[in-house]
């Protein structure tokens, strides 16, 4: 058999029974006297040897305990008594039993149910190399696990206590290795754990890697290192502020201790350098800010002020303090100082603009706001910070501001804003009162051509005399307003009667009859003026506004420079125009415009083209008479974008016709006014005609002589410049509108046109008759061609070729057809018989 290392040999000579008997009583004798518990038990696992420390702190009954007694009877009792943990107690003897047959050394500890400790220690027992059996001993080790508890508790304790110190700490030996340090210390040192993973840790592994970081500031690492190295070793208390790399400032305390080791605390200054500087900026800011500070107490006297206060009230700070703030300013209709006080009370701040007090000098706008400052300890107010601005500057342009925003620029009248305001406040008080309003919308009859022809400059001096006049014949409680342009609104607060309104509006007439002089010219204007009243007219401002508007257009076509009051069926009519002007927007876009053509022949009845006329289809309210949507289409200025698809049109589809084979026809194109005041409008009448292909000499534009006559001198340049072009030119309706035979004879134009006005009773009527022939001798005289519209009689086109008429149109030859039948029926026409 095998034993283990660790066993007890005793080798002795052979000797008699009475020599075994004599050393085993010596050897009882011995263990009796040991403080520790022993037992020996034989190869046969039964007692040989044992003490009365084995009895007592194994707590075994003596009588059981005697020689020869086997082991697994001894450890049944601790067994029973639960001492190797739960379960049945027999198992338990039994594997214990089984690993004392085994004869292993072994050692552990074990508490028993009276809570002391012991150390048992076991090892087999040889005689002369034979197995004898094992011995036993038993310590009671309970003091010594409690003080070796109390030491780790302790331990534990002053870790705690070292990781709770909210600075870094760190403690190395007489060696300078270091023995303690908390988590604080590498986290505020920005160490890696890699520094500390073999302890000992020497200061100088720590000095060398922030060297090598450059934590120390510039500088040869081992030399810094030597120099940190030769001062540890003499230790002495120091400290010291370091900034790091990072910006942080650390606070360095160091004390050495008697054994030769030393103690450093590592504090982040950082926030509190930073406070003082704040601090240090705050009282800059107390001290040198434009803002009025003060503190007060709980009763609001003044106990501290900046400057700023003195600068701004002209009392020395000597002078304010212990006073009550309440004395520094002027209580209005805006705030008091019992809702000052209580909305302190409740929000623990207040803000608003008060009056403040300057010395003798009376007092200046300010705005104030305060707030509370609470006591650490108990929520109690200890002082109130008030500051004040001085904003005279801001309220002066506040005032300039809303002056501006609520005047017209060039004439200084009351703009619309600021004439919906004025409505805001008259209506209600005159609903309450039950006063009539008169509202007044004037508009100026030819500004438009004045300006476009003269300059802004011209008209701009016009309005601002024109407000002059108005302003000048209304009462100081009338209100007059410009809404821009040549619109004009006249409030008449307090009327009794349309009649008062009436009178008002005569005045204006007058007074606007007399010429204007404008930078060297002599103007001439009328005022259109509609008249609305309140409540009879409209419940509220924009209604009697809308209806006042409706009744000015009314004006307009009554004639001009004339007043008209609101009727009803003016209101229907100003719909049903905004309702055409609101379909017309989306006309081109949906294709609902369309051209015909009437063509026009020569006396002998030869085609000699056609005249392009507009059509439009609406897709709910059907044919919509050019009469009802040319006019808006020209207030608008949608005839433009209009025109020029005519044009484009009208281009394309003769074009089209002489690719189809028909023989080159003159296409005649109408022209409005707002067209031909445009400064591109050449350049458009060349872009259709290089898009659409088109010879120049194929189209004629007619224009009517109000057009031209609105600006002849401006009409003389673009008519020559659309001749040299090419382009035939023509004035249509002659003798409808105003003439001037000394401007007819300078345009550069081909053919007139007889308005059908003249042709239609060329046959009864004597003046038409004399009218149409005086226009056509007039016309041959000055070199030009006479096309007459509207023929429809055989004796109206007899009158006409006998007198010399160039050309004709009209229902007698043919309809307006649409561009494929114009094409078969010139076709046809263009055929020899």
């Amino acid at each position: 058999m095998k034993f283990p290392a660790r066993a007890l040999n005793i080798d002795t000579p052979p000797s008699s029974a009475e020599d075994s008997r004599l050393r085993l009583a010596y050897l009882q004798a011995v263990v009796s006297s040991l403080p520790q518990g022993i037992s020996v038990f034989d190869e046969h696992l039964q007692l040989r040897v044992w003490n009365r420390g084995f009895i007592e702190l194994l707590d075994l009954p003596p009588p059981l305990v005697r020689e020869g007694a086997h082991f697994s009877d001894i450890i049944r009792i601790p067994a029973q008594r639960g001492e190797y943990g739960p379960g049945d107690a027999e198992e338990h003897v039994k594997r214990i039993t089984e690993q004392a047959s085994q004869f292993s050394p072994h050692r552990f500890e074990r508490t028993r149910p009276d809570g002391r400790t012991r150390l048992v220690d076991s090892e087999p027992l040889l005689i002369n190399g034979k197995l004898a059996g094992f011995i036993t001993t038993y310590t009671d080790i309970t003091e010594r696990k409690q003080a070796e508890e109390e030491l780790r508790h302790q331990h534990a304790l002053l870790e705690t206590v070292v990781e709770a110190i909210p600075s870094a700490v760190t403690m190395f030996d007489k060696n300078l290795d270091l023995l303690l340090h908390n988590r604080e210390f590498q986290r505020l040192l920005d160490l890696p754990d890699s520094l500390f993973a073999e302890p000992p840790v020497p200061i100088e592994r720590i000095y060398r890697f922030n060297a090598e970081r450059g934590e120390y500031g510039p500088g040869e690492p081992e030399s810094i290192v030597r120099a940190l190295m030769a001062r540890a070793r003499h230790p002495v208390p120091h400290h010291f502020e370091r900034t790091r790399p990072n910006g942080r400032t650390i606070d360095v305390r160091g004390v050495p201790l008697a054994d030769g080791s030393f103690v450093t605390i590592y504090s982040d200054v950082s926030e509190r350098l930073a406070s003082a500087e704040r601090e240090k900026l705050a009282q800059v800011v107390f001290d040198h800010t434009p803002a009025g500070i003060a503190v007060t107490d709980e009763a609001h006297r003044l106990l501290s002020v900046n400057p700023a206060v003195s600068a701004m009230t002209g009392l020395a700070p000597a002078a304010l303090l212990e006073t009550s703030v309440f004395d520094l300013i002027h209580a209005d209709d805006s705030w008091s100082r019992e809702q000052l006080l209580a909305s302190l009370g409740l929000h623990g701040a207040w803000r608003g603009e008060v009056a403040v007090r300057r010395g003798e000098q009376g007092s200046f706008p300010a705005s104030l706001r305060i707030n509370r400052v609470e006591e650490n300890t108990g929520n109690l107010p200890c002082h109130y910070i008030w500051i004040f601005a001085d904003i005279t500057e801001r309220k002066e342009a506040e005032a300039r501001m809303r002056h501006i925003a609520q005047h017209d620029s060039l004439t200084g009248l009351p703009n619309r804003l600021a004439l919906l305001m004025r409505l805001g406040q008259l209506l209600p008080e005159a609903r309450r009162h039950g006063w009539k309003v008169g509202m007044m919308f004037i508009d100026l009859d030819r500004f438009k051509i004045i300006n476009d022809t003269l300059g802004h400059q011209v008209g701009d001096e016009m309005l601002r005399e024109v407000a002059c006049r108005l302003s000048g014949v209304v009462r100081e409680t009338d209100f007059v307003a410009r809404l821009g342009g040549d619109e004009f609104v006249v409030i008449l607060p307090g009327i009794n009667s349309p009649a008062d309104a009436a009178l008002v509006a005569s005045k204006i007439v007058n007074a606007l009859a007399a010429p204007i002089e404008a930078e060297g010219h002599e103007l001439h204007t009328s005022p259109s003026i509609g008249i609305s009243l309140f409540p009879d007219d409209g419940p509220d401002g924009d209604a009697i506004l809308k209806n006042a508007d409706t009744a000015m257009y009314h004006a307009k076509s009554a004639g001009r420079n004339n007043y008209q009051f609101f009727a009803a069926d003016m209101n229907q009519q100003a719909t049903e125009r905004l309702d055409i002007e609101r379909k017309l927007r989306h006309a081109i876009g949906r294709n609902e415009l369309a051209l015909v053509y009437q063509p026009q022949f020569s006396a002998s009845g030869q085609p000699t083209g056609v005249e392009a006329l507009l059509r439009w289809h609406h897709p709910v309210d059907g044919l919509i008479a050019p009469d009802r949507f040319i006019p808006i289409a020209e207030e608008t200025g949608m005839i433009v974008e209009i025109g020029d698809w005519v044009m484009l049109t009208a281009c394309r589809d003769m074009k089209h016709w002489i690719d189809g084979g028909l023989a080159p026809l003159r296409v005649a194109v109408n022209v409005s006014a707002r067209q031909l005041r445009r400064r591109d409008f050449c350049e458009t009448v060349a872009g259709a005609l290089a898009e659409s292909g088109l010879p120049a000499e194929l189209l004629e534009l007619e224009i009517t002589e109000s057009s031209v006559m609105e600006n002849p001198q401006e009409a003389i340049h673009i008519l020559e410049r659309l001749g040299r072009m090419g382009v035939s030119l023509a004035i249509d309706d002659f003798g409808t509108g105003y003439s001037s035979l000394a401007y007819l004879k300078l345009f550069p134009i081909d053919h007139l046109k007889i308005d059908r006005s003249f042709v239609r009773d060329i046959e009864h009527d004597l003046n038409d008759r004399a009218i149409a022939f005086g226009t056509i001798a007039l016309a041959h005289s000055l070199g030009l061609n006479v096309i007459a519209e509207g023929v429809e009689t055989e004796d109206q086109l007899e009158l006409l070729r006998s007198n010399g008429c160039d050309e004709v149109q009209g229902y007698l030859f043919s309809k307006p057809l649409s561009s494929a039948a114009a094409f078969a029926f010139l076709h046809a026409k263009d055929r020899p018989a």
